[in-house]
């Protein structure tokens, strides 16, 4: 049997639109947390927020 590899694709989100970073923000806590931590420093994580999607 063959099996082909899925790709899921995203609007708006391609394999050429040079993110170095996705999140995932789930809501909760810890994705909350992380991810306001990331907002308000991003240079000290060496996050680029302009190659950064949030799902």
């Amino acid at each position: 049997m063959n099996h082909t590899a899925y790709t899921p694709s995203l609007p708006g989100l391609s394999t050429t639109d040079g993110l170095d970073t996705v999140i995932n923000w789930g809501l909760g806590a810890d994705s909350t947390a992380y991810l306001a931590r990331m907002l308000t420093a991003p240079a000290a994580y060496g996050i680029d927020l302009d190659r950064t999607a949030v799902l």
